[in-house]
């Protein structure tokens, strides 16, 4: 080395000052913000390999610690205050082969403690969330208390107790260890997770979550198809364990994601034993925050998860207002809490395990609503399993059965305690039958029929636009104070015309839904790449809507009678909305106007009856036989053809639809929330589709407009009736008609009205015979595609008697059997 003359200059402390010794808290400033170039002394020019190896041996110790040494030292391109700077080890060009040949993969040793450290580093930030910045805190864990303590412990003190301890037996030592092995484990998993973080960094969040919503549509469909191919049980199965999906893609991999690569790299590894061990150490470690929340969502219902990486997502935990709307509950019900896509863990990804994820979401549903409707902070956990009070570990969530177990445990316990709540507390069984009776007129419910009554008239007339509901709301009122039990059904049932008729509700809404669901499919078809087909869609759709709604607005020019328009509508409160929610409500009202729809025709046939049957006019015997048979007996009999359809289609209806649907309900005991909610969709809808309310909904209206016709018709007969008859003229028109200018009776006068009587009764039989054989060929057609979908599934359905007599076939031979 050279050698430099250096003069030394000594200052003498300064008299008077009162600095004391440790005034002076830090070091001078360095003269240069760089490292000064320092030229080594040759390595080759030393005496022998052993000094050699000495110095390597002294520089290795060093850049196991991540400092520089003489020989072994970091490139020039290599930024110690720079993350991303990946340091990169040089060795003197003139160092000896074989010393070379065991400093090249030692080195790594250093380059994996610097990367380790800088990455536990970053990680401490609150955006990496909890998880994250636990696996920081275990990398720091270890490097200080396990890698440098091996350095300091082992091979420092042996270097420096040792003459000759030799490179071969430093890497002998470093092999024995394992300790290399676990520090390229925690790099590669360092290297995923920065990996993930790159590639998250490249890509729109925007689009991302548009692209997986598109993606999830069409796998709708996709899966629906399939499922049929295969099993019909499937698709069934799907639609009762969907969830809501939020698919909003975070910046940064955390929570889930940071546990899904530590998982795939123990199943890399399944070979290697330590290294499988090692790895779920650290998984189990890491995870504790994670499984904490699992187990206070699954126990008590509560999320906290204020670092947005927990598989279930509280959309709601940002508002801070009040809500008063029931309508607003049912939609929190169904999407406060969803599944985040994003940090989903392995075993409920690509559809996998959608029973059990469902259930998780479900508990922790059920114990919020438990301790919202309770007012409760903590519900109770008394006589709970010892095995079950402690929260579930992540390896057991991977692999095994005992996550299920623990899941499946708190899963049966929140429905018993919500079934306890709703039978017990709300009188659910109570609220239903109310429902059934103010609906579809159960267990003599007559409030229609005392409206129908009541407000027959005003039901008749055509609606107008300029007329209130003020009747109706008076009527209602009355009932109420008239009803002696408390009814809160009756106490938040309203009554009102609704804006569309019937017609337009049943008809419109599946030629909309039908437009809407083309266009749908024509959209989600494209291929949408680009960020402005957000937009695109989002307009489409609603553009869609806007059309439809024009639709239905330019058709309402000829208003029906007001029975057309009459409605029941409820706000089922917060939380029985939760099991009678508003697609419910909606089946209750589509039901009950067909029902009033039925029930108001019967009456106004009833009325009929007494008029063709006990009226003077009606019941005259000195007819002619043409005017007899062709009026009179032709009336009566297409009244009781008409009569007879509509007492059969409500006596079916109700009788062998309606009651043996809502018993199963009423009678059945649930022990799963989630099961009565669905049976009652279920059989409502079964309601709906038995008796055809949207296959035959259509000719069923027209043949309701047909008997309002004949009716209208009848009910002006009675003059015209007495102008084809001699004696009737004289005794109803031209005594009552004294003093009125009245013509005398024209024999070829009552030959027209008679023709034009009997061309109206021709015209409407006809009508309404070629309506009832439609009707009954399209119960013919759906009760033959009935049995052949029963005998592909296998399944046979029967009644209570065991007679294999689908609805369809009743009400067909109901029909048919007494046919006129």
């Amino acid at each position: 080395m050279e050698v430099r003359e250096i003069e030394d200059v000594v200052l003498l402390e300064e008299t008077g000052t009162n600095q004391g010794v440790l005034s002076r808290l830090v070091n001078y400033e360095p003269q240069s913000h760089i490292s000064p170039k320092l030229k080594s002394y040759p390595i080759n020019e030393l005496p022998d390999i052993a000094t050699q190896e000495a110095l390597v041996v002294y520089d290795l110790l060093s850049v196991l610690q991540g400092i520089g040494g003489i020989y072994i030292r970091f490139n020039k391109e290599y930024d110690p205050h720079v993350i991303s700077s990946v340091p990169q080890f040089r060795l003197v060009k003139k160092m000896d082969p074989s010393l070379k040949s065991f400093c090249s993969k030692i080195v790594n040793l250093g380059k994996y403690y610097i990367m380790l450290k800088q990455a536990s580093e970053m990680w401490s930030g609150d955006k990496y969330g909890i998880v994250l910045q636990r696996l920081g805190f275990e990398i720091r864990t270890y490097l200080n208390d396990v890698y440098l303590k091996f350095v300091i412990d082992e091979l420092k003190s042996r270097f420096n107790e040792k003459m000759r301890f030799s490179l071969r037996e430093f890497k002998q030592v470093v092999n024995n260890s394992q300790i290399f092995q676990e520090m390229q484990i925690l790099n590669h998993i360092r290297g995923k997770i920065m990996e993930e973080m790159d590639m998250r960094s490249k890509i729109d969040p925007d689009q991302v979550k548009f692209s997986n919503l598109l993606a999830e549509l069409k796998g709708i469909d996709n899966s629906d198809n399939v499922q049929d191919s295969r099993n019909g049980n499937n698709e069934n199965l799907d639609d009762k364990y969907s969830v809501f999906i939020d698919n909003d893609y975070f910046p940064v991999a955390k929570g889930g994601v940071i546990l899904n690569v530590i998982s795939n790299a123990i199943n890399d590894c399944l070979g290697d034993l330590h290294a499988v061990e090692f790895m779920k150490q650290l998984l189990d470690a890491i995870s504790e925050p994670y499984c904490d929340t699992m187990h206070q969502w699954i126990t008590q219902g509560k999320l906290n998860d204020i670092h947005d990486e927990f598989m279930i997502n509280d959309t709601m935990k940002h508002f801070k207002g009040n809500i008063n709307n029931p309508i607003e509950y049912e939609r929190i019900w169904l999407t406060q809490y969803c599944v985040r896509k994003d940090g989903l863990i392995s075993k409920f990804q690509n559809g996998q395990n959608k029973e059990l994820l469902f259930k998780i979401v479900m508990t922790g549903k059920l114990l919020n609503l438990i301790r919202i409707s309770l007012q409760l902070s903590q519900l109770p956990m008394n006589d709970i399993d010892d095995s079950m009070m402690r929260p579930i570990s992540v390896l057991d969530m991977f692999e095994g059965t005992k996550f299920e177990l623990y899941i499946n445990y708190w899963y049966h316990r929140a429905n018993d305690l919500t079934t306890r709540l709703f039978y017990d507390n709300y009188k659910l069984k109570e609220i239903i039958i109310s429902l059934q009776r103010h609906f579809f007129g159960y267990c003599n419910g007559q409030i229609f029929e005392k409206l129908l009554t009541k407000n027959f008239n005003e039901l008749t007339r055509k609606k107008n636009n300029s007329w209130t509901n003020n009747k109706l709301i008076q009527f209602l009122n009355n009932e109420r104070d008239n009803e002696r039990s408390k009814d809160i059904i009756l106490s938040l049932l309203t009554i009102n015309y609704d804006k569309f008729s019937f017609k337009e509700n049943i008809l419109q809404e599946n030629e909309r839904y039908n437009n809407f669901e083309n266009n749908f499919n024509e959209l989600i078809g494209q291929n949408n790449n680009n960020n402005t087909n957000i937009n695109n869609f989002t307009n489409a759709l609603l553009q869609d809507i806007d059309v439809n709604e024009n639709i239905i607005n330019d058709s309402v020019t000829d208003f029906k009678s007001n029975i057309h328009y009459l409605t029941f509508d409820i706000s089922i409160p917060y939380p029985i909305n939760v099991i009678v929610n508003r697609v419910n409500i909606t089946q209750y009202q589509t039901i009950s106007r067909y029902l009033h729809l039925i029930e108001y025709h019967s009456k106004l046939l009833d009325e009929i009856w007494l008029e063709i049957n006990k009226n003077k006019i009606w019941r005259y015997t000195n007819y002619s036989s043409d005017i007899y048979y062709k009026i009179i007996k032709r009336s009566r009999l297409i009244h009781t053809r008409m009569n007879h359809y509509i007492k059969t289609l409500n006596e079916i209806i109700i009788m062998e639809s309606i009651d043996k649907e809502m018993s199963e309900l009423i009678h059945n005991k649930y022990d799963n929330i989630i099961d009565l909610q669905n049976d009652l969709e279920i059989k409502l809808s079964n309601i709906m589709g038995n008796n055809n309310l949207m296959d035959l909904m259509d000719i069923q209206l027209q043949m309701f407009d047909i008997i309002e016709i004949f009716i209208k018709f009848i009910l002006g007969l009675r003059y015209k009736l007495c102008q084809l008859d001699y004696n009737l003229y004289d005794r109803y028109i031209t005594k009552r008609g004294k003093h009125m200018d009245i013509p005398l009776y024209d024999e070829d006068e009552s030959l027209l009205k008679f023709n034009e009587i009997n061309q109206f009764l021709t015209t409407v039989q006809i009508r309404f015979n070629q309506h009832f054989q439609v009707f009954c060929e399209g119960l013919d057609v759906n009760n033959n595609g009935n049995e052949q979908e029963q005998q592909h599934s296998g399944k046979i359905i029967t009644d209570d008697n065991g007679n294999n007599w689908p609805l369809n076939e009743k009400l067909l031979n109901a029909l048919l059997g007494q046919r006129i």
